[in-house]
């Protein structure tokens, strides 16, 4: 004797009533937003090299920091 039941027929029936969508959207958004805030930043650097009189080597450890943070924080 079985039970009835949607794994019967060999479909199941939709739990999320399509958040899930949704939810991997805000998720793309989030990952965009903030790893690519460390490469857009760089544009910045160029002119404190020249403000600071400062070489690639000593500013190079702001963007380095910041990434180890975005991926090290969780």
């Amino acid at each position: 004797m079985s039970r009835g039941g949607a794994a019967e027929h060999g479909t199941a029936k939709p739990q999320d009533r399509g958040w899930a969508w949704m939810v991997l959207l805000a998720a793309v958004v989030l990952q965009g937003l903030t790893l690519g805030f460390p490469a857009c930043i760089g544009v910045f650097f160029t002119d404190l090299q020249h403000e600071f009189q400062a070489s690639n080597s000593e500013t190079s450890w702001f963007p380095s920091i910041l990434v180890a943070v975005l991926h090290g924080g969780g």
